[in-house]
C-alpha cells in the first residue's frame, strides 16, 4: 500500500495563535487558559512553558510554580476559530484539505504521483510554507504521512514542533 493520507497537527496551537497576534508574547513562556485564576488549569502551552512541563490540563497555580514567568493569557475562541479557516484556506492552496478532525487537526488525501515519498515530501513543505507566508510563521504544525489516516496521525506525534514524518509501509511495525 502506497502513502495514502497527509495528516497536520498545529504545534501549541491556541499558545502560537497569541504569539503570532501578540510580539510581546513571542519567544515567551505562555499558557492560555479560561480565565485568570489559580484555581484553573491551562488549555495550552507555548513550547517555551511545554520545556518547563506545563501542558494542557495542568492547574495554573502549579505552572505557574513549575515555569517561572509564565504568561497567562485568557483564551479567546472566536479567535482560533477565525485562524483555523485561515490555516484551512492556506492548505487548500497546496492540497485539498479532506477531513477536518478537531480545530488544530486536519487531513489531506494524496492521490496519483502525490503518493510518491518525494512529492508527498515536498507537498508537506509547501504547506508548511503556506500557513506560514499566509496565516502567520507562529503557526508551525508537525505533519505525519502514511498509508492510512490512523498511521499519518501517529506520524505528526513522532517529531514536534515542525515535525515532517514519513511512515512507509515497508518499515511497519518495526519504526513504530
Amino acid at each position: 500500500m502506497s502513502l495514502t493520507t497527509l495528516f497536520v497537527d498545529l504545534n501549541s496551537y491556541f499558545a502560537s495563535v497569541e504569539q503570532e497576534l501578540r510580539p510581546e508574547l513571542r519567544d515567551k513562556p505562555v499558557a492560555v487558559v479560561p480565565v485568570i485564576a489559580d484555581t484553573t488549569v491551562c488549555i495550552a502551552a507555548s513550547y517555551e512553558a511545554k520545556r518547563f512541563g506545563v501542558k494542557t490540563g495542568t492547574r495554573v497555580g502549579k505552572a505557574v510554580q513549575m515555569c517561572p514567568g509564565l504568561i497567562l493569557v485568557q483564551g479567546r475562541p472566536a479567535t482560533y476559530v477565525k485562524f483555523h479557516h485561515d490555516v484551512l484556506a492556506a492548505a487548500d492552496t497546496v492540497l485539498p484539505v479532506h477531513a477536518v478532525h478537531s480545530i488544530d487537526e486536519f487531513s489531506c488525501r494524496l492521490m496519483g504521483k502525490e503518493r510518491e515519498p518525494r512529492t508527498a515530501e515536498k507537498l508537506a513543505r509547501d504547506l508548511k510554507h503556506a500557513i506560514a507566508t499566509r496565516v502567520g510563521p507562529r503557526l508551525r504544525c508537525s505533519i505525519g504521512i502514511a498509508p492510512n489516516r490512523v498511521l499519518a496521525k501517529l506520524a505528526s506525534d513522532m517529531q514536534k514542533p515542525d515535525g515532517l514524518v514519513i511512515l512507509r509501509r515497508e518499515e511497519l511495525p518495526d519504526r513504530l
